[in-house]
């Protein structure tokens, strides 16, 4: 994948308006993972500073406001594409930085929990699906492991509570996550989510560890339905909800 300068060069040479370029940088870094959003004014700091000139700022935040591939930030004044029009920017600009996506089907999770939340979770459940739809059950096993992990740690931070879940500032391991997640009296999981934790858990540690064992198809498709109810379970306690 190319780099900002790699991109703005080739970006360059297209005939775009400034809130056009803007929106390829919300682009760009939305996929990059560089940034989840961005003001106008570090918008127009961004294209001055590849060279692009500056913008009116002013008038950059108006011609954001008003078009329907952006919506507000969490911050005050902040930018970010709205989740509708992500395919459409990623054919627009994705040959721009060698971007690579295949269809995928919501085989195992759907997208749309965690469309437009954050471009990590997005990938993660893009990553899953696609791992099986291809074939590759060790490597869905493995990131559906890394997602419920991700997961717990953002319901701690949501919580603010993650200095519980800390050991000399690094996060515990699942097997304490799931230990620390179960029995916190903040936190009310639903009745069947422990039980389905551990398995996602010995699924992704036997896909990653295990010497001989392939995971098959089966390992997933019995325990669809638990899995989609653990994931919907931690994006409801995390307080992560679709903005499409």
């Amino acid at each position: 994948m190319s780099d900002r300068k790699q991109f703005v060069e080739k970006l360059s040479r297209l005939s775009l308006s400034r809130v056009d370029q803007a929106i390829a940088f919300l682009w760009f870094y939305r996929v990059t993972q560089a940034y989840d959003e961005r003001t106008a004014s570090e918008l127009a700091g961004d294209l001055e500073a590849e060279h692009l000139g500056r913008p009116n700022v002013s008038r950059l935040h108006e011609d954001l406001l008003k078009n329907k591939t952006t919506i507000k930030g969490k911050r005050g004044k902040t930018f970010q594409i709205h989740a509708k029009y992500v395919n459409d920017l990623n054919s627009k600009y994705g040959s721009l930085i060698n971007l690579k996506e295949v269809e995928v089907t919501s085989s195992v999770l759907p997208l749309k929990p965690v469309q437009g939340t954050r471009p990590y979770l997005e990938k993660m459940v893009y990553q899953i699906n696609g791992a099986y739809d291809y074939g590759f059950y060790d490597s869905c096993a493995v990131i559906l492991r890394r997602l419920m992990e991700t997961l717990i740690i953002e319901v701690f931070i949501q919580k603010q509570i993650a200095h519980e879940i800390k050991i000399d500032g690094a996060f515990l391991g699942l097997e304490k996550l799931i230990s620390k997640i179960q029995n916190h009296s903040q936190i009310h999981l639903g009745r069947n989510t422990p039980k389905a934790m551990n398995y996602i858990k010995t699924l992704g540690d036997t896909a990653a560890h295990d010497r001989t064992y392939i995971t098959q198809p089966q390992d997933i498709d019995e325990h669809k339905l638990e899995i989609r109810r653990v994931i919907q379970d931690l994006l409801n306690q995390a307080d992560i909800y679709s903005k499409d």
